[in-house]
């Protein structure tokens, strides 16, 4: 099933294109949004539920595949997911990725357990917890392939939440707005830091979203020292410089 045989997805060619989503994609998309229209009347998942606003944050989501590997099965980790962007967008596309969504808001979580539920999901699992203490836990400690996050927030606090639960050789793929080259360049010492390292900048741009938009690689090239993550909230309350 093609974008173009499922109203609605016929304006957003140019961005997938060459994605290699799968045929029934957009109709388990949709039925994903339509879901989160849904739980978003009790709980606040997403702060605008419309399908045009929905569908753009599924287009912006998969645009972190383009640094992915395409076939191969790995376990991935969405930090930040809220109301399961890009982590479920991105299991959708990939069905042999296992695809955690880390969130600390246990309202969010147990919606999204729900929907996950009852849409037949196999390879998404919700976990509702804070990223520094998830990266102190022995069976999320530096275990992941991929690392994603779309949340807004300071680059070096998001490369502090993100690295320390990537296995060595893994990739952080991270959601980044126009500044994002910017904020690499400034981060240098920090991936220095968290034993990583600059992968390649991929740009895109998507009609209906403001400004130029990036998906930064980061590839984790060694072990996070054990002092990192810091305590809860420390790394949003002093990013590392």
């Amino acid at each position: 099933m093609t974008h173009s045989s499922v109203p609605g997805w016929e304006n957003y060619t140019q961005p997938l294109a060459g994605l290699g989503l799968p045929d029934l994609f957009f109709a388990r998309a949709d039925a994903y949004l339509g879901a989160l229209q849904s739980a978003n009347r009790d709980v606040n998942l997403v702060s605008s539920a419309t399908v045009n606003d929905l569908r753009l944050h599924v287009v912006d989501s998969v645009q972190a595949l383009r640094g992915a590997p395409v076939d191969s099965p790995c376990r991935a980790i969405d930090v930040g997911s809220g109301g399961g962007f890009p982590g479920v967008p991105l299991a959708i596309a990939r069905p042999q990725w296992d695809v955690s969504l880390l969130d600390s808001l246990r309202k969010k979580q147990v919606a999204l357990q729900s929907i996950s539920s009852n849409l037949g999901w196999t390879n998404v699992h919700p976990l509702c917890a804070r990223a520094e203490e998830l990266a102190r836990d022995p069976a999320h400690r530096e275990s992941y392939d991929l690392a994603f996050c779309r949340a807004v927030g300071r680059f070096s606090t998001v490369l502090e939440l993100t690295l320390p639960l990537l296995k060595v050789g893994g990739l952080a793929l991270l959601h980044r707005g126009h500044e994002g080259p910017l904020e690499l360049d400034a981060a240098q010492s920090v991936l220095s830091k968290l034993g990583g390292k600059t992968g390649h900048i991929l740009s895109y741009g998507i009609v209906g979203l403001d400004f130029g938009r990036f998906i930064i690689c980061i590839e984790k090239s060694s072990q996070t020292c054990d002092v990192f993550p810091r305590r809860p909230g420390v790394p949003e309350k002093k990013p590392l410089a």
